[in-house]
């Protein structure tokens, strides 16, 4: 007979944390395929349209249906459908009744409002239009050709957004039963789509290819979601329910998240309102350098919150705030080794990167100056991102949505002021700089807020690992930077859209593994825990 555990709770809590990477390591490799063709998919638009009119006006009919989206269901993914939702599940049990029908009356839902608000936006598409520019004063900025084909991608792409809430619906029920992999290709699925769609069309119907790869790749998502549900017993059961105990808690959490949106997407349309006017580069630029930041946003903050967020709910509804502030600090640390690499990585090789990525076809040196400017002005934002999602996702666990929305109406405010004050004078790089500006202010903010609450995430562990994490991000710095160098100066290898593809890949590749081995050297020898929790969810995966 084997002798009782000693210590039930802590390896409770151990195997816990280990679900949360494991479900991480998925997310995140989930994240790579989709961030790696969201890569391939702008290198071809660059090359297919440059950074002018025709991939502005995508942009702008792009950004409507996601706003759309964002507004009806992505915003409420990790505020309202997962926490409520999870709570339906019962441990060791099979008995999936209830969640399917909740996630019946929730797709319902979805469907109906989504398609409806769809609808009505391809009727009065000019008129959208027409008021998603208006900041720049439309016509003197581009033109009556350029927004008219702009009107055209709005009235093919909205249809996306109900097929994408639908198919939001259906992963927050994955979520909630811990089967990530589905919802985590979903992204991917959705960029290859847009991908083959260019390759086929691109010639014969220019940017509208991408427009008809979008909508296909928002139907492709809902259908890739069926099958686990399926698996699971979990297929949800279409229903007028709309008044069940789950659907008002999910509602009263996520109206709160609603109104802060509504303040996060007018100060969207004025971001691109202004980039609109802000020069013929502007909106490309901006749109392409956010592809990188986002990359880095996905693989990191996003996978490790969105992990994280059904064990933190469940922390929160036992009461036990220990276990809470605990997950949450292994959380930050995480990110922590993570984040700080790779933006200080991305601002030494700027410019070789957005060569290697996007210098080809169309895209001139020009484009590639405005990308790079653009992409160095978001990477202090994006670092301070990273922490503020996970801090939002923590809040999230809590049933409390309003305090970040609060927290982005203020900072949707601090952008408002920096916009408007610095686009005049700088043009597009007084966009990102406000954009970096908002991401600080909401994640100074919200650091404060969750000590306000009695957790303490920041401890001596934190503290630990956040040092050893920045002294190793210098001297990988200075070790990348000297051997780019060196490469360049010394190896007299060409740089430039001049450059090879073989050099420009080695500008990129060399400097970047030798300075991710010292970096990694130097955390071990700083004995940074997170670290060994990565490569032991790294070797377990590999294993499988």
């Amino acid at each position: 007979m084997s002798a009782p555990d000693p210590n039930p709770a802590g390896a409770s809590h151990g195997r816990a944390q280990r679900s949360i990477a494991l479900s991480a390591a998925i997310l995140m490799l989930g994240s790579v395929l989709s961030r790696v063709l969201g890569l391939v998919r702008e290198q071809l638009a660059a090359g297919y349209f440059g950074a002018g009119d025709d991939i502005a006006a995508f942009t702008i009919a792009d950004n409507l249906q996601t706003l759309l989206f964002d507004l009806m269901v992505s915003g409420a993914l990790q505020a309202a459908l997962i926490p409520v939702l999870a709570q339906l599940v019962i441990p060791e049990s099979l008995d999936r009744s209830e969640l399917r029908r909740v996630g019946g009356a929730l797709v319902t839902w979805v469907i109906l409002g989504t398609g409806v608000l769809a609808i009505v936006g391809m009727l009065f598409a000019p008129q959208v239009v027409a008021g998603l520019v208006w900041f720049s004063g439309d016509e003197a900025a581009r033109g009556a050709e350029a927004r008219e084909l702009t009107i055209r991608l709005v009235r093919i792409v909205l249809p996306a957004a109900a097929l994408l809430g639908l198919g939001t619906a259906l992963q927050a029920m994955l979520h909630a039963l811990g089967a990530v992999t589905a919802p985590a290709l979903a992204t991917a699925v959705r960029n290859l789509s847009i991908i083959v769609a260019m390759v086929l069309l691109a010639d014969a119907i220019g940017v509208e290819s991408m427009a008809w790869g979008t909508l296909a790749g928002a139907g492709l998502i809902v259908v890739l979601q069926l099958w686990p549900l399926a698996r699971h017993n979990a297929l949800p059961v279409p229903n007028l329910d709309l008044w069940h105990p789950a659907m008002r808690r999910m509602a009263i959490l996520y109206i709160p998240v609603f109104a802060g949106l509504l303040v996060n997407s007018l100060a969207v349309v004025v971001d691109r309102g202004l980039a609109w006017g802000a020069g013929e580069l502007a909106v490309g630029a901006m749109r392409y350098a956010t592809t990188l930041v986002q990359l880095v946003l996905g693989l990191i903050a996003a996978a490790m919150s969105l992990a994280s967020l059904p064990m933190l709910s469940r922390h929160f509804s036992a009461g036990d705030e220990r276990a809470y502030a605990s997950t949450l600090a292994r959380v930050l640390g995480m990110v922590t080794v993570l984040i700080l690499p790779a933006t200080a990585g991305l601002a030494v090789l700027a410019r070789p990167i957005v060569t290697l990525i996007f210098g080809h076809g169309a895209m001139g040196d020009d484009g590639i100056d405005a990308i790079t400017i653009a992409l160095l002005g978001y990477l202090p934002g994006t670092l301070a991102a990273a922490y503020d999602q996970v801090l939002i996702f923590a809040f999230y666990a809590r049933h409390n949505t309003r305090t970040p929305v609060l927290v982005g109406v203020l900072a949707v405010l601090v952008y408002f002021a920096v916009a408007f004050s610095l686009v005049g004078p700088l043009g597009m790089p007084g966009l990102v700089i406000a954009n970096s500006v908002q991401f600080i202010a909401h994640a100074l903010v919200m650091w404060w807020a969750i000590r306000q609450t009695g957790v303490q995430p920041f401890g001596a562990e934190f503290t630990h690992s956040l040092r050893g994490a920045v002294v190793s991000t210098i001297a990988m710095s200075v070790v990348v930077g000297v051997v780019y160098l060196g490469l360049t100066r010394l190896g007299g290898i060409a740089t430039g859209l001049d450059a090879s593809i073989v050099a420009q890949i080695a500008q990129v590749s060399i400097p970047a593994f030798i300075g991710g081995v010292v970096y990694g050297l130097l955390l071990r020898w700083a004995g940074v825990r997170e670290l060994a929790d990565l490569l032991h969810v790294a070797r377990s995966r590999i294993g499988r």
